[in-house]
């Protein structure tokens, strides 16, 4: 069994809380002189050592000698909750809880098994047995309500929310989560109403100002969405309302002062790195309208504070990338990888950069690098297979793609359809047509925003003249969802070509030619293009182009390209 060292770190923790009877995760358990005591304290040893499967067999020892020992199945219940096989955690924590059904650091973890499990009903008795132990406990109805609720019970939910307030009287905290009900309900205005009255009373609670922000973005209000975060900051001091903050002027169109919110919330100690890299994570995938300036402002900041999180560096990184400055962007993704050898995109986008660089070797000494750490996993295994087509090695791109493929079962569909796009390319390569063809049509199937895939199965079906219907559409597509690519355009127009839609293909090569920087192949195109809409002398041009600019690794048939330029015609 391999053992996790951060999980073997928190077992030993739990195991010292256990045997000197301090305060775990905000609770007691005490263990005190109860005769297992020096049990446990082999157990810890065991744990240090790395050896699970012994100590695991200790606490069972224990449990055979003394059934009752409520803190030692909660104990194995946490060791087995941490490896996430929760059919065994649960039945042990269930066992702790049925002994002391008073212990609300059981209760508690028994509740957040059964969330962790999908399986939020179980957990509704659970916190009704608690309820009837503790009966003036208000957060316990609390997590009761927003279970309910989880679970379609709403009526339920607004039932206990009812008796609640009855018990303990009207409260922020209660009335935060009713106003989400009545938000998921639809029913926004009478969440307005019932939220209002705690910002005249200037609540502390963040959520009575963020759940109000969201309604008035949401009505398109945003002006009145920076007024109540702006008094949620001043009443609350939470500074995770910043984030908020900066989504509300995002929705006025107001990026500086966008900017400015997101930069206190990322500058502030008081605000999760979790928090912020979910912000990080929005801007990186283009949900913002801020600058790349601003952006790298805000990666740079993350770096600042928190230089041994692989994710900061990963996030300037990819700005730098995105910006061209690919030797600085190769430097923090390699700092990544050195603090976390686990970071699968770190690994990815560090190969990607080597290969923008034409560096293919050094990228596949890093895919197999990375492999080491991360066995078959099938993204590393894919971008080192790319490495290899850009070296023209066929035989182990072709070993690495297809392993990527193999490993491929339990991972999404975008990264599947990703590999099949690759292999579509490389059978291509390796003149498997046909092969080629279910690749490219299974990427696409798998996923229908895979331009990439349409493009080229479209470009690669002209070129050999066959299912130029199936070509066209797919074509068309791919320009739909990438309508700014001069490559997709060249594509399209070469399509409508082989059609012998001239007069279209000639709009779309022209496109081409202006948005781009017109490679040998292009202007290739383009002359053939002209020459069929009746434009020799312009379409010589065009091939003469062409052909000062091709080279040794150009797909150009260069003797063709001569025999059109002295000919002053197509030719097949």
């Amino acid at each position: 069994m391999k053992i996790n060292k951060r999980f073997v770190c928190f077992g030993i923790a739990i195991f010292m809380g256990l045997c000197l009877g301090v305060d775990v995760k905000g609770q007691q358990v005490v263990v005190g002189d109860k005769p297992y005591k020096n049990d446990l304290t082999l157990v810890e040893s065991k744990l240090r050592v790395g050896d699970l499967p012994g100590a695991i067999a200790t606490l069972d020892t224990i449990i055979a000698n003394y059934p009752d020992a409520a803190e030692v199945y909660y104990a194995k219940a946490l060791l087995f909750g941490q490896a996430r096989n929760l059919e065994v955690a649960i039945p042990l924590a269930e066992k702790a809880f049925e002994i002391e059904p008073k212990n609300l650091l059981f209760a508690n973890y028994l509740v957040e098994l059964h969330k962790s499990s999908a399986n939020l009903s179980a957990a509704i008795p659970v916190v009704d047995r608690v309820i009837a132990v503790y009966p003036e406990n208000a957060s316990l109805y609390r997590e009761k309500i927003m279970l309910l609720h989880a679970t379609k019970q709403t009526d339920s939910a607004l039932a206990t929310y009812d008796e609640a307030v009855k018990k303990f009287g009207e409260s922020d905290t209660l009335d935060v989560i009713k106003a989400e009900i009545l938000v998921d309900t639809e029913k926004q205005d009478e969440a307005i109403k019932l939220l209002s009255p705690w910002v005249d009373k200037s609540s502390g609670i963040r959520q009575v100002y963020s759940t109000l922000a969201f309604i008035y973005l949401d009505k398109k209000q945003s002006k009145k969405a920076v007024e109540i975060l702006n008094k949620g900051l001043k009443n609350s001091k939470d500074d995770l309302l910043y984030l908020d903050l900066a989504d509300a002027y995002t929705g006025e169109g107001k990026s500086k002062p966008a900017f400015d919110a997101l930069k206190q919330a990322f500058e502030s100690g008081n605000v999760d790195y979790a928090d912020k890299y979910r912000a990080m994570f929005t801007m990186l995938s283009g949900k913002s309208n801020l600058e790349l300036d601003q952006v790298q402002e805000l990666a740079n900041i993350l770096v600042l504070k928190y230089p041994r999180v692989a994710d900061s560096h990963v996030a300037k990184g990819d700005i730098l990338w995105r910006r061209g400055q690919l030797q600085e962007a190769r430097s923090l993704f390699l700092t990544a990888i050195g603090i976390n050898r686990g970071h699968i995109d770190a690994w990815r986008m560090l190969m990607n950069v080597e290969l923008a660089l034409n560096e293919a070797d050094q990228a596949i000494l890093h895919g197999f690098e990375a492999l080491e750490s991360n066995p078959n996993n099938p993204m590393l295994l894919y971008f080192t297979g790319l490495a290899y087509m850009v070296k023209d090695d066929t035989d182990n791109a072709r070993k690495m793609m297809e392993s990527a493929l193999d490993n491929s079962g339990q991972e999404n569909t975008y990264l599947q359809s990703l590999i099949y796009a690759g292999l579509g390319d490389l059978y291509h390569k390796l003149k498997m047509a046909e092969v080629s063809d279910v690749a490219y049509e299974e990427a696409i199937k798998l996923d229908s925003t895979n331009a990439t895939a349409m493009n080229n199965y479209a470009y690669y079906l002209s070129e050999r003249n066959e299912k130029l219907d199936v070509a066209e559409k797919f074509s068309k597509q791919s320009n739909e969802l990438e309508p700014s690519s001069a490559t997709f355009q060249d594509t399209y127009a070469w399509v409508l070509f082989k059609q012998a839609n001239y007069k279209e293909s000639l709009k779309w090569i022209e496109k081409a030619i202006r948005g781009s920087s017109p490679s040998a192949v292009l202007y290739d195109h383009y002359g053939d293009i002209l020459y069929k809409n009746g434009n020799t002398k312009e379409a010589v041009k065009q091939w003469q182009k062409a052909l000062s600019m091709q080279d040794a690794g150009s797909s150009l048939d260069v003797e063709k390209l001569k025999s059109k330029v002295e000919k002053k015609s197509y030719v097949e």
